[in-house]
């Protein structure tokens, strides 16, 4: 799908640079026999993305702190477009290679939209939103409170130099070997009872272990582990906010599952893409196989999926920031556009025909991410009750 045909005025000059970086640095990793690309190969890809912008980082002297993805610019509505349309490229050849770019963004605008920043803050950031299986209930994401059932365990006591953190965190993404980790738990408030922190964990304090959660099904070119600290220490100035740290978590669950939508989207647009070369090149009974009614209903539903996602991914981009309304359209959002993505997969994926399930044609990858996306950052059954509860508290 040409993404020109969206973008607006100023917009066209950000889809050309990530394009570049695809063809440049991406699409070479895919050019041998290993079913993910070479992945010893991410690590500059990184770098490159950094140089050039495309990685947001909360350091002002880097080159993608305002514009790079989720970077300074995602303040309103037409940055978070945009952010998202990146993605949306990227994710067309590697959802993996997005996922860096995505996760780095939004720990990046997390610590910029924080009061005052840090003072020093590290280049690469790595954000731990999620304990379990889920991501934290309605009432917490809201910012209406919630008891321990709510999703967030955690907690931090303070201390004579900052906090100690005791807890654990799941299904952490971020770039492998981050400077620090930025991890949400409760702590005491001033006046008694609970409030949300955010702190930023170094790597390497004492006590905090990151452990790999081995084998994966899909998103393999970016780092997936778990965080578990037992009495961390953490310096005063590393708390991000001295309110409740709501909005914070807000916002980067708005953006993760917009974000996520963005991905998953882009990997469809990329399945398509290829099932149409391959359908345009076969040959079956003499004939074309794109010219075979079979085929071509598949390609026409898979991009009528792929066209729907772009829609709506773009118009709930537009109502972007500031409310609370915005994290219920995104996790409508991360619901359909994730299915109608992974439907688009696999409708693209029979194309090939047998040959779509191995791992020469790379279909067999995408339909690997696309099952990822779809249940990452909160599954079918959570966002369907977020939905309905989320809808409920405005009307009250």
């Amino acid at each position: 799908m040409d993404l020109s045909l969206y973008a607006r005025e100023g917009e066209q000059e950000f889809v050309e640079l990530t394009r570049s970086f695809v063809r440049k640095s991406v699409q070479p990793m895919f050019g041998g026999d290993a079913p993910d690309g070479n992945l010893d190969m991410v690590p500059s890809i990184l770098d490159t993305a950094f140089e050039v912008g495309l990685a947001a980082s909360p350091c002002s002297g880097m080159p993608g702190f305002e514009y790079g993805i989720w970077g300074t610019s995602a303040d309103n509505p037409t940055g978070v477009r945009i952010s998202a349309t990146l993605l949306w490229a990227v994710a067309e050849a590697c959802a993996g290679i997005a996922m860096n770019l995505h996760v780095q963004g939004l720990a990046s605008r997390v610590i910029t939209s924080s009061k005052g920043g840090l003072p020093d803050p590290p280049a690469r950031v790595a954000i731990a939103l999620q304990e379990g299986h889920a991501l934290p209930g309605y009432r917490t994401l809201l910012g209406k409170g919630g008891g321990p059932d709510e999703g967030i365990g955690t907690r931090a006591l303070s201390a004579k130099t900052g906090w100690v953190i005791t807890g654990s965190k799941s299904f952490v993404y971020g770039m492998e070997g981050p400077d620090a980790f930025l991890v949400f738990c409760r702590i005491a408030g001033n006046q008694g009872g609970e409030k949300l922190g955010c702190l930023l964990v170094p790597a390497g304090a004492t006590g905090l272990e990151v452990r790999d959660v081995g084998g994966r099904t899909g998103i393999r070119a970016c780092g997936l582990s778990h965080l578990v600290l037992n009495e961390v220490k953490v310096a005063s100035e590393h708390h991000l906010s001295s309110r409740d740290a709501f909005p914070l978590m807000g916002q980067a669950v708005c953006l993760h599952w917009l974000g996520i939508s963005a991905m998953a989207a882009g990997n469809a647009s990329g399945a398509l893409k290829a099932a149409r070369e391959y359908a345009a090149t076969r040959y079956q009974g003499g004939a074309m196989i794109g010219e075979h009614p079979a085929v071509r209903k598949l390609l026409a539903l898979s991009e009528a999926r792929v066209e729907a996602a772009l829609a709506l991914l773009l118009q709930t981009a537009g109502f972007a920031c500031g409310n609370t309304d915005f994290l219920r359209r995104c996790a409508i959002a991360k619901l359909m556009t994730t299915d109608w993505a992974f439907s688009a997969v696999t409708d693209a994926l029979q194309v090939f025909g047998g040959y779509g399930y191995m791992e020469d044609y790379g279909m067999e990858k995408r339909l690997r991410d696309a099952v990822v996306l779809k249940t990452a950052a909160g599954s079918r059954n959570y966002l369907e009750t977020f939905i309905s509860d989320a809808g409920r508290e405005d009307i009250r």
